[in-house]
Formats: C-alpha cells, sequence, structure tokens
C-alpha cells in the first residue's frame, strides 16, 4: 500500500506541476493538457482526447510540443539542438519533420547533427542551410592543439606531429593529445608543451578507438569499472542507477569527478535528478565493447532490476528501457513482459513501426523461453496485437510469416477464436495482393464466427470481408454482409465499441453499406447510409471514422456522377486524412477530388490532383490502384490524349484481372473498348467485344451504373462508325438507365448524344 500512496502523490504532483507550468506559459495552452500528460505516462481523464485513433493521438502530442515551443520562442528566440541523427527511431524522426516543415518565419534555430549516410528531404526548404564538418584545415587544427594545452604553448615540432598524425579529424587530434600527456611523451618546461622522446618512438595506435582503449587502460582499475559500468547503462545514465550497480557512496562521486577531469564524461544534468553523459558515442562504445560479454548479459539485468527498484511508481515511463536491458541481458521472461508493455504503449500514442517492432521482439523473446501451453498462448497474444499495426502499414517485412505461425499455433492449441482472427488477417493480407486465397481466408473467418454469433469477432472481421467485397466490386456480397453486422451492433448498443481496432467498425460497415447501395444503383439509400454513418463518426469525434465515411461518400457522388458534392467531401476527407497520416485514404481522396473536377468538366486539375493521388501510392510503396489508372484513363479521354489514355486502360484491365477487382476490371475493359474505336474505325468488332465483355462482368456484379455507361458507349462507338439505328438503340437504353437512378450528368451526357443523332 506504501508504494501505491507515493504513486498517486507523485501522480498528482506531476500533474499539478504540469499544469502549473503550461498556465504559466499562455493560458490558452490549456487545451494541450492531455496528449502532454500522455507523453510524460501520466493519466489522462479527457474523454474526448482518449477515443482518438493511436496516429491522431500522435498528431495532437506533436502540436502540443510545438505550440509550446512557438509560445517560448515568442518570449526570447530559440535554440533547439539534436544530435545523431543517423541512430534517431521512426516516432523521432517523424516529429522532426513535423516541426521542420513548420520553421519557416519562426523565431527557433533547430540545429541537427548527423553523419553523411542518413538522408532527408529538408535540402529543398529556402530556411535549411548545410554546414559541412569536414576535415579541419592547418590553422584550425593548430587552433585546436593550443586549445587543448592551454598552460602553455606547443612546440612547432609538435603540432606537426598531432597534425600529421590526426589529419585534420578533430577527435583524433583530441584523443591523440591527452594521449601524449597521459604517457608522458610530451611535458611542460618553461611555459611551453615539449616532446620528451623522439617522434618514432611514440607507441600510439592507430584509431581513434583504439586511443581510447589505451587511454581507459591506464586507468586505475576502479576507474576503468566505474565506466564500464556505466557504458552498459547508456550514453546517458543517472547517478543512482550507477551508484546501486556498483554499491558505492563517496568513492563513486570520487571516481565520477576524476572522469570528468579527464573529460570521459560530462555533467547532464542535476534536476530532476543527477545525470551524466559519454563525452561521445565512441567513448561509451570503446568502454561497453571492452566488457567480457557474460559481464556484459549480467550488467544489464542488473541495471533492469535497478530501475524496477529505483522507479516503482514511474515504470511506464522506462518500459522501453527495461525492455533493451532485459533483452540484452538475456532474462527473457522480463524481457517478453517489457517489450509486450512497451508495444502496447507505443500503440496508443505513437506511430505504428514502433509497435511493430515491440511486439515482434516479444514474440522472438518467447522463444528463448519453454515451449509450455502458457507461453505459446502468449505467443499467440502478441501476434494478434501485430496485427493491428500491420494492416495500415501494409503488412512490412515478415507479416506473412508472423501471421501463419499464429495460426499454426492456434490450430495446435485449439482456439477457434483466434484462428478465426488470424484467418482475417491473413485474409487481408491476401487480398491487399489480389490473391484469392484472401477472400477464401476472410469468408470462412467471418462464417465460422457467424455460426456462434460472437459479435466480438463478426464486427473487425465483418469491416474488413466488406472492404475486401468492395475493393472487388462486389456490391451484392457487400450488401448482404455489411447490414448483418450493423443490425447485431445495433440491437446489443455496441456501436462506439472499438472490439480491439483503433477505431469502431460501425460506422465503417454503415458507410461501406451506403456505397454498395450506391454500386448497386440506388443512390438515396445509399446516401441516407452514408449520412448515417458521418453524423455517428462526428457525434463520437472519431477522426478515423470521419476520414474514411467522408471518403465513402465522396465515393458515392463520383459513381453518381455528382462532381461537386463529391469535390466537397473528398476534400474533408484529405484534411482528416492529413491529421490521422492515413496514407491510403489520403491517396485515394484526391483520386476522387482530381474525378470530381473531370464532371465539371475541369479536365487539366482532373488530371493534376488524380496524378496527385498516385504519386502518393508510388511514394509510399503502396499497390497499384486499378480505379486511380482507370480514371486517369478517362481524364486523357476528354483531353484527346489517346495514346496515354490506351496506356492507361491496357495497364488497369491487366492490373485488375491480377487483383481480382471484378468491377474495376468491367470499367477498363469499356475504357480500351472506347479507346479502339475512337482511334480506328476498322477496328469496330475489337472495340465493340472489349465494351461487351466490361458491360457482361458488370452485369454479373450488379453494378447498374457502370453497367448503364456500357450502352452509352456503345451508342457512341456506333454513332461514331455510322450505325445510326444501334445507336439510337443503346443510347436510349442508356437514358432510360440514368434517369431511373437520378444520374444527371450522364444523363445529360446521353441526352447530348441522342440530340446530336436525332437533329
Amino acid at each position: 500500500m506504501g508504494h501505491l500512496t507515493l504513486s498517486l502523490q507523485e501522480e498528482a504532483l506531476s500533474r499539478e506541476k504540469l499544469k502549473q507550468g503550461i498556465s504559466q506559459l499562455d493560458q490558452r495552452l490549456m487545451a494541450m493538457l492531455p496528449p502532454l500528460q500522455d507523453l510524460l505516462s501520466l493519466k489522462v481523464t479527457d474523454e474526448q482526447y482518449l477515443r482518438l485513433e493511436p496516429q491522431l493521438k500522435q498528431v495532437r502530442i506533436f502540436e502540443a510540443i510545438w505550440s509550446l515551443l512557438i509560445r517560448e520562442s515568442q518570449n526570447l528566440p530559440l535554440v533547439l539542438a539534436v544530435e545523431d541523427l543517423q541512430w534517431i527511431d521512426k516516432t523521432s524522426e517523424e516529429f522532426l519533420d513535423y516541426i521542420i516543415a513548420r520553421l519557416g518565419g519562426t523565431h527557433i534555430l533547430l540545429i541537427v547533427l548527423y553523419r553523411p549516410e542518413y538522408t532527408h528531404s529538408w535540402g529543398s526548404k529556402t530556411y535549411y542551410s548545410q554546414v559541412r564538418v569536414d576535415e579541419l584545415p592547418l590553422e584550425s587544427s593548430t587552433q585546436m592543439v593550443q586549445a587543448i594545452l592551454k598552460e602553455g604553448k606547443a612546440a612547432q615540432d609538435l603540432v606537426r606531429l598531432i597534425l600529421d598524425r590526426a589529419a585534420g579529424n578533430p577527435l583524433f587530434m583530441e584523443e591523440f593529445t591527452r594521449t601524449l600527456l597521459e604517457s608522458g611523451y610530451i611535458e611542460r618546461k618553461d611555459g611551453h608543451y615539449v616532446l620528451t622522446v623522439k617522434p618514432s618512438d611514440i607507441q600510439v595506435p592507430e584509431t581513434v578507438q583504439g586511443i581510447i582503449s589505451g587511454r581507459m587502460d591506464r586507468l586505475e582499475k576502479a576507474l576503468k569499472e566505474t565506466m564500464q559500468v556505466a557504458s552498459v547503462i547508456g550514453k546517458e545514465f543517472a547517478y543512482r542507477i550507477l551508484q546501486m550497480l556498483t554499491g558505492m557512496q563517496d568513492e563513486l562521486r570520487a571516481h565520477i569527478f576524476n572522469l570528468q577531469e579527464l573529460e570521459f564524461i560530462y555533467e547532464k544534468s542535476l534536476f530532476p535528478e543527477l545525470e551524466y553523459v559519454f563525452k561521445h558515442n565512441l567513448t561509451q562504445e570503446v568502454a561497453y565493447n571492452s566488457l567480457l560479454l557474460k559481464r556484459r548479459k549480467e550488467i544489464h539485468e542488473r541495471i533492469g532490476k535497478a530501475i524496477e527498484e529505483l522507479y516503482p511508481d514511474r515504470l511506464a515511463e522506462f518500459y522501453e528501457m527495461l525492455a533493451y536491458h532485459y533483452s540484452a541481458g538475456e532474462s527473457w521472461e522480463k524481457a517478453y513482459q517489457y517489450l509486450k508493455l512497451s508495444g502496447d504503449k507505443t500503440l496508443r500514442t505513437h506511430s505504428l513501426w514502433e509497435p511493430f517492432r515491440f511486439y515482434r521482439e516479444a514474440f522472438q523473446a518467447l522463444r528463448k523461453l519453454p515451449q509450455t501451453e502458457e507461453n505459446k498462448r502468449r505467443d499467440i497474444d502478441v501476434r494478434l496485437s501485430l496485427i493491428d499495426p500491420m494492416m495500415p502499414l501494409f503488412f512490412p517485412e515478415d507479416s506473412l510469416e508472423i501471421l501463419q505461425e499464429g495460426e499454426r499455433l492456434s490450430r495446435e492449441l485449439g482456439d477457434e477464436r483466434s484462428l478465426a482472427r488470424f484467418h482475417g488477417g491473413l485474409g487481408a493480407y491476401y487480398a491487399l495482393r489480389g490473391s484469392p486465397q484472401g477472400r477464401e481466408y476472410l469468408e470462412n473467418a467471418f462464417q465460422a464466427a457467424q455460426k456462434t454469433q460472437d459479435i466480438d469477432l463478426m464486427a473487425p472481421l465483418g469491416f474488413q470481408i466488406c472492404t475486401m467485397y468492395l475493393a472487388q466490386g462486389d456490391y451484392p456480397k457487400l450488401a448482404d454482409v455489411a447490414p448483418r453486422v450493423i443490425a447485431l451492433l445495433e440491437s446489443t448498443q455496441r456501436e462506439p465499441h472499438f472490439f480491439g481496432s483503433s477505431t469502431p467498425p460501425y460506422s465503417f460497415l454503415v458507410s461501406l453499406y451506403g456505397l454498395a447501395l450506391a454500386g448497386l444503383g440506388n443512390f438515396q439509400e445509399g446516401g441516407v447510409q452514408c449520412e448515417k454513418a458521418l453524423r455517428f463518426s462526428t457525434r463520437i469525434n472519431d477522426v478515423g471514422s470521419i476520414t474514411w465515411t467522408e471518403y465513402m461518400y465522396s465515393l458515392l457522388f463520383v459513381y453518381q456522377g455528382d462532381g461537386k458534392r463529391a469535390i466537397e467531401h473528398a476534400q474533408q476527407a484529405i484534411k482528416y486524412a492529413e491529421q490521422v497520416q492515413s496514407i491510403a485514404i489520403l491517396a485515394m481522396a484526391w483520386d476522387v477530388f482530381g474525378f470530381g473536377h473531370y464532371y465539371l468538366g475541369d479536365y487539366e486539375n482532373a488530371l493534376k490532383y488524380v496524378e496527385k493521388g498516385g504519386k502518393i501510392v508510388r511514394d509510399s510503396g503502396m499497390p497499384d490502384q486499378s480505379a486511380y489508372l482507370t480514371n486517369l484513363c478517362l481524364v486523357y479521354i476528354e483531353l484527346g490524349d489517346l495514346g496515354n489514355a490506351r496506356t492507361c486502360a491496357e495497364n488497369a484491365l491487366e492490373l485488375t484481372q491480377k487483383q481480382k477487382d471484378k468491377r474495376s476490371e468491367g470499367i477498363s475493359s469499356m475504357c480500351l473498348g472506347r479507346i479502339l474505336g475512337m482511334q480506328d474505325k476498322s477496328r469496330l468488332a475489337e472495340a465493340e467485344g472489349a465494351i461487351l465483355r466490361g458491360m457482361e462482368t458488370l452485369h454479373e456484379l450488379k453494378a447498374r451504373p457502370f453497367y448503364a455507361h456500357g450502352y452509352l458507349y456503345l451508342g457512341e462507338l456506333y454513332a461514331h462508325t455510322g450505325q445510326r439505328e444501334k445507336a439510337l438503340e443503346n443510347l436510349q437504353k442508356a437514358e432510360a438507365m440514368y434517369q431511373e437512378m437520378g444520374m444527371d450528368y450522364w444523363l445529360r451526357r446521353t441526352q447530348s448524344e441522342l440530340a446530336k443523332l436525332q437533329g
């Protein structure tokens, strides 16, 4: 109980200090309190913030830190320095990109240091300047040597020796000079530093690491051991931890003072606790590598235990550090626990790559433990946790093997619920790659969940399977499954429930259902469902749901041919997708935004924005999108660029057949037929066949709006080749269908073609 009481007291004190600090800086920044509490692992009570999905929480945390920096810079210009970017983690790099994009015009100077191999995208910024740190020139090198030997003037032959050996490397120069002093190769006489031996008699290693190692070997045993133990803690280390590891009191202070005098370490901070930092990464690295492997492992494990003992009420702050030390110490039970906790923590507040890495390392730690049933179940649990971050990352690296091993373990233990979830993940994996296995996996998993009416499985699997049906253009299946899951969620009043996902599936399913109805030609009821989904998403203030629903709504209006309303909803989808960093929706929303301009007759902007969506797809490494290619094809046709239009149609047709996207296959086949007819009247039969094949595919899907386009395209083809009666017959069929479905743009276009024939 003592620890619990202290924990509550410390929590309250930390929360109050944070609140006071923000309030004193600027009362208007109090809205930033929840994300800053989250960042500092303090309890967050703001329900609105807690409902946000992880990606948006990350954005809110970035905004909060940036707001503090900006406000502070209004009092005094601010200088920020970040070292060693070549070792930066993914989330920190994302934050750096975030603030660099906003630096222009501020009173903030950001200094970043990195090795040449580190690459970035800031070079085009007008406010970015690069200062290369090359080998020091002769004059600067001489000044540096004199600065090191500050108690006397260095003799010319001594300066020449140091400069020849160091070759302009500042760190080598400094370490070499100190080695000469400590080894007695130079001494001070009459205010001058001079060599005591011939240069040829000086035995000094040829590398910086060798020099540092030599300096360490000349230390007293206690000093060297102190430095070695500190190096295992890390480049930066807390005095309290080092004290617990060494068991020393006053002696430790003396050792630390001596190491500071010798400039192996520097004092970093006094408050909130005493911390030190190694002078250079190489210094820490050499000290660390000087320990035997067995000794290193022992110290790593002891560091983990020391952190647990010293900070029992703040462990959440140290999860990642504990995971590292217990892993390096090969204490696999503890390593697993803290890797899993680190994954859970970063999934709540950070980007998706960190939890993916932590979870993967967690089940790798489990492999080092006895393969008991309990450990196998824990392995399954971690792999299930991995599904959430791996899906929006488009299943990176060894995702397939992770899912397959989870499937195998679930079968072995007879865990049907976990098996269904892994089948859902495998289904999504294969569906994304256009493999028929995707549909098989998802349908089997969903049917298993449906038999028992297991809503905890049906909801997330229902969303996955309906998304796949949409990708394949199977509107009848989508319109069959979605309302069943929606009804179950509504009857159990679990619409706002997340079901282990980062956002509630309910609004996703409702908007998918709305789009399916639109794909079947029922735009009125489809619009009702999309509006219902948008109202729900707005009410629960879940930005991930709003982003998806706005995109679905914009797509409905593209189906219908309403360019103005498609653009309105696509703009909202783009805005929210940028907030939650949903690259997939951002790319598709720009595509829709562009195609909205197509309907308004603004083909130049249509081309620009559709291509922007395609560029995001390519840059992100996502699989190619057939819808993007077919939209691009239609824009090129209107611009009169039939060569590019044909290339797009042929590529789209090949891609859709590979991805089993029947709707896009039908549309791209019809587009190719149109282009063939426009390019060469003698290829009428080939053009007609391509349009009819596309119509047949779309008719099987009951995709009436797109099937109707086939009649329009046939009418245009026959009119172009002088077959007036056939043209009239097909155009009249298109007119009737468009009129029935309320597709005004397409109706006007068809009636214009009819007028030409009848006039």
